[in-house]
């Protein structure tokens, strides 16, 4: 065999080991790539005076208590109630139980008031509409690990991501008050140039027996991405 022969078949061989050595780098970026993936969406819950709570991100301040946020999607149950019972005591009796699998559910905060339609296809908040309420389920659930509902006025929900405005406030929270944030919460959309996108919605992040001044309380609108 001649030297140049040699050297040729040394060349194939070092050229065959590099490939080699290449595409199991390759193959091990692309599993480190899927395991970081991975663990993103699988992140904590995130939790509000001990109570899982639907998460957000902040997008911009506009004021101290006034800021526009990205929600993702989420899984809901809604209701309108029932000619005996109210959404509320559906809902909570979903989450107590009543539902195919027997399971009991976790509430989560807030809850959620506001118009919002039947077609959107218990964490907090729980969303309520002035004809219909939701509670959002914990984030370990998706649409098919949810839960079915046995009660013909109680039905799951997939909630799309969404851009709001937000404004929060603490203290009592009657009609009035919510007229008065929300209109506060337009003036400043409104001088800022931010296009709104829905009706608004109140949440609501505690329960009735928690001081007024210890409570948190929300308008949200949906507005047009940033």
């Amino acid at each position: 065999m001649t030297i140049n022969r040699l050297f040729n078949v040394e060349t194939v061989q070092i050229t065959n080991f590099k490939n080699s050595m290449l595409a199991n780098f390759y193959r091990l970026s692309l599993l480190i790539a899927t395991l970081l993936l991975s663990t993103m969406s699988q992140s904590e819950p995130t939790y509000y005076k001990d109570t899982e709570t639907l998460p957000y991100t902040v997008i911009k301040t506009l004021a101290d208590d006034i800021e526009i946020r990205h929600y993702n999607k989420a899984v809901g149950v809604m209701s309108k109630g029932a000619e005996d019972t109210g959404a509320f005591n559906l809902l909570f009796n979903y989450i107590s139980g009543e539902n195919k699998t027997n399971s009991d559910i976790s509430m989560t905060s807030p809850v959620e008031i506001g118009k919002r339609s039947q077609e959107i296809a218990m964490t907090s908040p729980v969303e309520v509409s002035s004809e219909t309420m939701m509670f959002f389920l914990p984030s370990k659930y998706d649409m098919q690990s949810a839960p079915t509902p046995t009660n013909d006025n109680v039905s799951l929900v997939a909630v799309s991501e969404r851009t709001v405005a937000a404004i929060r406030y603490s203290g009592f929270s009657s009609d009035s008050d919510k007229e008065e944030y929300t209109r506060k919460l337009h003036k400043v959309l409104e001088e800022n140039n931010i296009e709104t996108a829905g009706s608004p919605s109140y949440m609501g992040y505690d329960s009735p027996f928690t001081l007024p001044w210890n409570k948190r309380h929300e308008i949200i609108i949906p507005v047009e991405a940033l």
